[in-house]
C-alpha cells in the first residue's frame, strides 16, 4: 500500500520537493529495478537455504527503508542517499517477491486441478489492491498538502509499509531454497525456449507499468495538472486487481495466447488514444490499457513455473523475471529520455509500436507456448 503506491508520485514530487529534473528523479526508479533484476538470481547465492518467510520479511523491510530515506531526503537533498535506498529496495524486492510467489505456488500444489494460474492471479490482485488503495490514501494527500508540508507524503507512505512488515511476521514458512547451481547451469536454462519466450514477453509487458512509473505521470502532471495524477494512475491499479485474477482464471481455461494478444493489443491502443485524444478522459482510458497489458503477462509467467520441480522454482522464476525487471528500466529512464529530445508523444508513439508488434508476436509463438508443458 504505501512504497508500491508511492512509486506513481516519485517522480513529480522529488521534482516539487527537491527539484531534480524527471529524468534524474526516473534514475532511482531504474536503480530500484536495476537492483530487482540482479537480485533475482543473486539472492539464490547470497542467502542459501533461506525460507521464504524470511525472503518476504527482509525484503519487506527494505521497503520501509526506502519510503523513510525519501522523507528524509526532502530535509537532507542528497541524492547519494535516495540512490542507495533505491538500490536496497531493489534487492528486497527480488526477494520478496521470490518469496510471495514461492508460496502462492505451494498453495496451487495442494489444490485441485493445480490451478496455477488463478493462484498466481489472487497474489497479483491483492498487490494491485494495495496499490490501489495506497495511490487513493497518498493520490489525496499529494493534491492536497501545501508544498511546504508535501514530505508528509513519505511519512504516510511509511505508515501503510509497516502495516504489511507487520503482517509478513505472522506468515509461516512453507519452502526453503535449494543449493545454488554453477553459472555455466543458470545460462543453460536461461537460454531454454520455455523461459526465454515467456521472459521476452514479459519484458515487453513490464513496458506498460515503466511507462506509469516514469514518463506518464510527468506527461499527466505537466498537460493537465496535478489534480489527475492520482485519478488517472489509479485506474491502473484497478485494472490490474479485476484482470490479475481474471486473467489467471481465463489462463486456466483458455489457454494463454489470447490473453497475452488482447492485452498487448489493448495496451497500443491506450497509448495511441493518449497522444491522439487531447482530454484528460485521453489519459484515464490510457491509464486503463496499461493497466490492462501489465495485469496478465506476469500472471501467466508466473504460472509456468508451477509446472516444474518445487526445487528448481525460484531460480526459474528468477530467471523469467529478470526480463521484466529490463522492461521497467527501459520504460521508465527511456520514456524521459525521448522525452527530451523529442517529446513524450513521441515515447508514447515508439512504446504503442512495441506493444502492437507484441500482440502480433504473441501469435506467431503460439506453437512454444502452447508446447511448454
Amino acid at each position: 500500500m504505501g512504497a508500491g503506491a508511492q512509486q506513481a508520485f516519485l517522480v513529480p514530487y522529488l521534482g516539487r520537493v527537491n527539484g531534480w529534473s524527471s529524468l534524474h528523479a526516473s534514475y532511482l526508479i531504474g536503480a530500484t529495478y536495476f537492483a530487482m533484476m540482479v537480485g533475482r538470481v543473486a539472492h539464490i547465492y547470497l542467502l542459501p537455504g533461506w525460507s521464504d518467510r524470511r525472503l518476504i520479511i527482509v525484503g519487506s523491510l527494505t521497503y520501509l527503508i526506502f519510503t523513510l530515506a525519501i522523507f528524509t531526503v526532502a530535509h537532507v537533498d542528497s541524492y547519494l542517499v535516495a540512490l542507495s535506498s533505491a538500490l536496497l529496495w531493489g534487492m528486497g524486492g527480488a526477494m520478496m517477491w521470490a518469496g510471495t510467489a514461492m508460496q502462492t505456488l505451494v498453495i496451487a500444489d495442494e489444490a485441485k486441478g493445480r490451478q496455477y494460474g488463478t493462484s498466481m492471479g489472487i497474489l497479483y490482485a491483492a498487490a494491485n489492491a494495495g496499490w490501489l488503495a495506497g495511490v487513493i490514501v497518498l493520490g489525496n494527500l499529494y493534491e492536497r498538502l501545501p508544498p511546504s508540508d508535501l514530505p508528509l507524503l513519505y511519512l504516510a507512505a511509511s505508515g501503510l509499509t509497516l502495516l504489511g512488515v507487520v503482517q509478513a511476521m505472522r506468515l509461516p514458512a512453507t519452502t526453503r531454497s535449494g543449493a545454488a547451481p554453477s553459472e555455466a547451469r543458470v545460462l543453460a536454462i536461461a537460454v531454454q525456449p520455455r523461459l526465454l519466450v515467456p521472459g521476452l514477453l514479459l519484458l515487453a509487458a513490464s513496458l506498460s507499468f515503466g511507462l506509469i512509473l516514469g514518463a506518464f505521470g510527468t506527461f499527466v502532471n505537466e498537460v493537465y495538472g496535478a489534480r489527475w495524477v492520482w485519478v488517472s494512475v489509479s485506474l491502473y491499479p484497478a485494472v490490474r486487481t479485476v484482470l490479475s485474477f481474471v486473467g489467471g482464471y481465463l489462463m486456466d481455461r483458455a489457454g494463454q495466447v489470447p490473453v497475452l494478444v488482447g492485452s498487448f493489443l489493448g495496451g497500443a491502443a491506450g497509448l495511441l488514444v493518449t497522444v491522439l485524444w487531447s482530454h484528460p478522459l485521453g489519459v484515464v482510458f490510457g491509464a486503463t490499457m496499461l493497466g490492462l497489458v501489465s495485469s496478465t503477462v506476469p500472471v501467466v509467467t508466473g504460472a509456468m513455473i508451477g509446472s516444474t520441480d518445487i526445487r528448481q522454482r525460484p531460480l526459474e522464476f528468477g530467471i523469467v523475471f529478470t526480463w521484466r525487471d529490463l522492461g521497467v528500466i527501459i520504460a521508465a529512464v527511456g520514456a524521459n529520455a525521448i522525452g527530451l529530445t523529442f517529446d513524450l508523444h513521441a515515447a508514447f508513439l515508439f512504446f504503442a509500436c512495441v506493444f502492437l508488434l507484441c500482440g502480433l508476436l504473441s501469435l506467431y509463438l503460439r506453437k512454444t507456448l502452447t508446447e511448454r508443458g
